[in-house]
């Protein structure tokens, strides 16, 4: 039987990474943009744990509550408030989507993809959101 998936298949960190660096200027080398990639990154793989197939083992917990530890740790280095209420929401969103039986798409965090990326950029929220979707489309065509 074969288990479907319950999180983005696309890596939200090569997502964010590649939106970050589309940003012009200053934005676009501020090394926060790394480390929300990185944060994700752990983000994504403790909802991969956690949420990937029906019940979780220990094992799997384990290996998710780990990635979640990380992904705060990432964010928290930081010192930065507004991420890590995006971060909440993200973890807040994604798991009330998983106990509704659904699946966790990458459309259901873009938005806060692009919150992410506008602290960054300074750019508002639809701009951050038009980048984060053309770096969707680019990893998911770079994938394949």
């Amino acid at each position: 039987m074969e288990t479907r998936r319950r999180t983005p298949e696309v890596s939200l960190r090569e997502v964010f990474l590649r939106a970050a660096e589309g940003l012009p200027g200053a934005a676009g080398r501020d090394y926060r943009g790394a480390s929300v990639a990185e944060a994700l990154g752990y983000l994504q793989e403790g909802f991969g744990a956690h949420y990937a197939r029906g019940a979780a083992s220990d094992d799997a917990i384990l290996v998710g509550d780990h990635a979640y530890a990380l992904a705060v740790e990432t964010i928290a280095r930081l010192d930065e408030p507004r991420f890590v209420g995006v971060a909440s929401r993200m973890i807040r969103d994604g798991a009330g989507e998983i106990s509704r039986g659904s699946a966790v798409s990458i459309s259901l965090w873009t938005p806060h993809l692009a919150q992410l990326l506008g602290i960054i950029s300074g750019e508002g929220e639809e701009h951050s959101k038009e980048r984060i979707k053309d770096a969707i489309v680019e990893v998911a065509d770079g994938a394949q």
